[in-house]
């Protein structure tokens, strides 16, 4: 009797111990088990030279001399100076980013840098490591196991079939390193093309989340546009994109507000249209062409309805790019099958949410830069087609007429009735493009949605609801 009693007594000793251990385990195992990957998007700034300096520096006193510039050829009336004035601009802003016929950069010293080792043992105390995807990389690094937190880049230039083979190359790696076998990722901006193109190719299996964080999962307006000849200056944008540019410079922000009120800004605008209509075959052969014509990844966010125009434009009957016709048609391809790839992720056991903000100005380039946004992609393509007021404006009765309340914005600007994904895409007022800013509530929300073990939904936690607005810090703010 007395070795039974040892025995029971021995078994629940043996119970009471692990019994604590798993429970220790069951909070912990999610991130021991599933890194969290930051799929980075564009990043235009992040392309170095091999000396380490930046590829592409853009100096706002440089942009102030090209007014200048604009400014006397105006008064001379001398449109085609003011032409090749833009055009040489352009041509040294961005001449270390072009690439050949095939789709080979040009300057070979020009790349990415890459990131092959987790958070633990990157030096991420600098200013650079604040914001947007990597401000949220850098959140993620203090507030989960560093060793199980990654941040992929990539060569944006390359196409979304080449990128996918580096992602799985980079997902690959990083089971390896942890020994895991499912992942959590947060995938920003174009990084959410890339991480679909990587569904598309390699199917979903080592997903357990995806958090789409501005991604235009079927083309950006913007860069339709610029694709298809669509170059306009709206003076007003412009105006609000300089000053929220400049940010705390304050002598350049006085400068640019009296350039405004005497109506210099303008008249500019009405000029640069103006050299742009005359001058837009040239413009384009001689700039845009030569640096993007086969920048394979832009073509990623040219939407379905600007291709043929596009393609006709930039190659037309151009001889020596046969190679980068056939490869834009396989991009055309994977662009116009995005949805079907995204709806198939539920069904495979995926948790996927979608964010989305408005109320930023957009790029002062293009004649639908009065649409809301996020100051790089229009709302209604990163919500999937929400219904969306022009910016600065409201939905009409008529957009509005017969939708639950709790779908109409409380500004009444976004109607998420017509979104993809109703419930399980969020809005956010005034938060810029990824936003994400480290340690902002803004941040708090994507971990929560990228660490949540059942399908998270707008119903989900009162402290997300669908609607949401930040102010500058990237902090939830009453609207």
């Amino acid at each position: 009797m007395k070795k039974i009693i040892s025995l029971v007594l021995a078994t629940i000793l043996v119970f009471s111990l692990i019994v604590p251990a798993s429970a220790a385990n069951e909070t912990e195992v999610k991130h021991n088990e599933e890194p969290l990957v930051v799929v980075r998007g564009i990043d235009f700034a992040g392309l170095v030279k091999e000396d380490g300096s930046k590829a592409l520096a853009l100096d706002p006193f440089d942009i102030f001399n090209l007014i200048l510039d604009l400014g006397i050829y105006n008064i001379r009336h001398d449109e085609n100076a003011a032409a090749k004035s833009i055009i040489n601009f352009a041509n040294n802003l961005f001449s270390d980013l072009a690439c050949d016929k095939e789709g080979n950069p040009l300057n070979a010293g020009v790349s990415i840098p890459k990131f092959l080792a987790p958070a633990s043992e990157l030096d991420l105390s600098g200013d650079q490591w604040a914001d947007t995807a990597v401000g949220l990389f850098r959140s993620l690094s203090k507030e989960y196991d560093a060793d199980q937190v990654y941040l992929y880049t990539f060569d944006w230039r390359k196409s979304p079939s080449a990128l996918a083979d580096d992602l799985k190359s980079f997902f690959d790696m990083v089971i390896e390193d942890t020994g895991a076998t499912k992942l959590d990722v947060a995938a920003c901006s174009m990084g959410g093309m890339i991480t679909t193109a990587y569904i598309d190719k390699y199917g979903a299996d080592i997903f357990d989340s995806v958090v789409y964080l501005s991604s235009a999962h079927n083309g950006a307006d913007v860069v339709g546009s610029a694709f298809t000849g669509d170059l306009t200056i709206d003076g007003n944008i412009l105006t609000d994109f300089l000053v929220g540019k400049i940010g705390s410079n304050f002598f350049l922000k006085i400068i640019v507000k009296i350039l405004d009120f005497l109506g210099i800004i303008d008249a500019l605008s009405r000029f640069v249209n103006d050299v742009i209509v005359t001058y837009k075959d040239l413009i384009y052969d001689e700039f845009l062409c030569e640096t993007f014509a086969t920048a394979f990844g832009l073509w990623a966010l040219v939407p379905d309805e600007y291709y043929d125009d596009a393609v006709e434009l930039f190659y037309g009957d151009k001889e020596g790019y046969d190679t980068a016709r056939a490869e834009i048609a396989e991009i055309r391809d994977f662009v116009f099958s995005t949805e079907e790839i995204i709806a198939k992720l539920p069904a495979a056991g995926v948790k996927v949410s979608f964010v989305s903000h408005y109320n930023r100005e957009q790029l002062p380039i293009y004649s639908k830069g009065y649409l809301h946004g996020d100051g790089v992609l229009e709302t209604i393509r990163t919500s999937g087609y929400a219904t969306v007021a022009n910016y600065g404006a409201t939905l009409t009765d008529e957009q509005i007429a017969g939708v639950p309340a709790d779908l109409i914005s409380p500004d009444k600007a976004v109607n998420a009735a017509t979104c993809l994904y109703p419930l399980s895409t969020w809005y956010v007022n005034g938060a810029k493009h990824v936003g994400c800013k480290d340690g902002s509530d803004h941040t708090e929300f994507a971990i929560w949605l990228l660490t949540q073990d059942i399908q998270p939904t707008v119903y989900s936690n009162p402290a997300y609801p669908r609607f949401m607005k930040v102010d500058a810090n990237e902090n939830f703010i009453d609207f």
